[in-house]
């Protein structure tokens, strides 16, 4: 394992070596990187920081467990009047827990959880909240304020934590608003025009997401976790929103559906590969798998064999991908001019 700049820093500061050295030594790291860029050591400029120990998934556990059970206490034991309240004790209670686990520990999966138990507890107040209130159509009534209580609560995580996972819960709750009001002033539109809108927010994010690449090109800092969970969003409603304008049923593609999607797939592909990110890749997954399938049931299989064949091919592009990812890159942005290259992730 290759000492990282924190090790380096910390010999020089122990005395082991010099800084001199420390730079000397960086360097002659860097130049065995780029003479062998394809190591199986070489960083991963995905390397998302999501747990630092099994502590942190015994942690995570135990909090899913007692906000759980806490919720589910408060349903036995409070009156309906007094749920409402119970929910935003809950919310406080959550608050807390974050400044010690989230603030002083730094413990990324349990913020996880908390952050996103925090929304949640958050909105189910809110609509807990509203029942009972007289309102035109109490359904799609709510949905607005249940979603900005929801938003609410992501924003205020987001700013006193900096945990970057409630970058999601923000661009989520923020997207859940918008459709809420559309749905309660625009139905009509938002039942005709769902693909267009889905495709332009997916858009949006993507664009909010290489915002934070583009700021963090090497992968080195918090921009890039917040750029990942953003991607992580962004991916599966373009993907789902452009292929469903051209698959009708996704389960069951027909073959021209199938030579469509595979190749809005492919494009997608070099997408992923030129910004180094692979969540376009997996969400599209799925519709490369019904797409593989389809084409393979030209050749009149029986569906067994269908099915073992869509996994292995399905299989094999993957793997071959992920081990290639590094020359498939060079090769994605050899053609690009190098002001859009130096902009993303060098390919070494």
């Amino acid at each position: 394992m290759r000492p990282s700049a924190d090790d380096l820093d910390s010999a020089v500061a122990a005395g082991v070596i010099d800084a001199g050295q420390a730079e000397r030594l960086r360097a002659f790291l860097a130049g065995r990187a780029e003479a062998a860029p394809d190591a199986l050591d070489a960083p991963d400029r995905e390397d998302v920081r999501f747990v630092r120990g099994f502590h942190d998934v015994f942690m995570s556990v135990g909090l899913v467990a007692l906000l759980a059970g806490l919720q589910l206490a408060m349903s036995a034991l409070l009156p309906p009047q007094a749920m409402a309240a119970g929910m935003a004790a809950g919310a406080a209670l959550i608050w807390a827990l974050a400044e010690v686990f989230t603030r002083r520990q730094r413990l990324v999966l349990p913020s996880i959880v908390l952050a996103t138990a925090f929304s949640i507890y958050a909105a189910m107040s809110a609509s807990l909240a509203l029942e009972g209130r007289e309102l035109d159509d109490p359904l799609s009534a709510q949905a607005p304020w249940v979603a900005t209580a929801a938003l609410a609560a992501a924003a205020a995580f987001r700013l006193r934590f900096r945990l970057p996972f409630s970058t999601l819960l923000v661009a989520a709750s923020a997207i859940g608003l918008g459709l809420a009001l559309l749905g309660l002033h625009a139905e009509a539109l938002l039942e005709q025009r769902w693909r267009e809108l889905l495709l332009v927010l997916g858009l949006l994010v993507f664009g909010a997401a290489m915002t934070f690449d583009l700021r963090d090109p090497e992968r080195r800092t918090l921009a890039s976790d917040n750029g990942f969970w953003l991607h992580l969003l962004a991916a599966p409603m373009i993907v789902h929103a452009l292929l469903s304008f051209v698959v009708a049923d996704p389960a069951s593609p027909t073959p021209s559906e199938a030579a469509v999607a595979v190749a809005i797939l492919a494009a997608l592909a070099l997408v992923a590969l030129v910004v180094d990110r692979r969540a376009l890749l997996m969400s599209g997954l799925i519709y490369f798998g019904a797409a593989i399938g389809a084409l393979i049931t030209r050749a009149q299989f029986d569906s067994a064999t269908i099915f073992a064949l869509t996994l292995v091919i399905l299989g094999v592009v993957v793997v071959a991908l992920g081990a290639g990812w590094r020359p498939a890159r060079r090769l994605a942005l050899a053609p690009l001019p190098p002001s859009l290259r130096a902009a993303v992730p060098s390919s070494s």
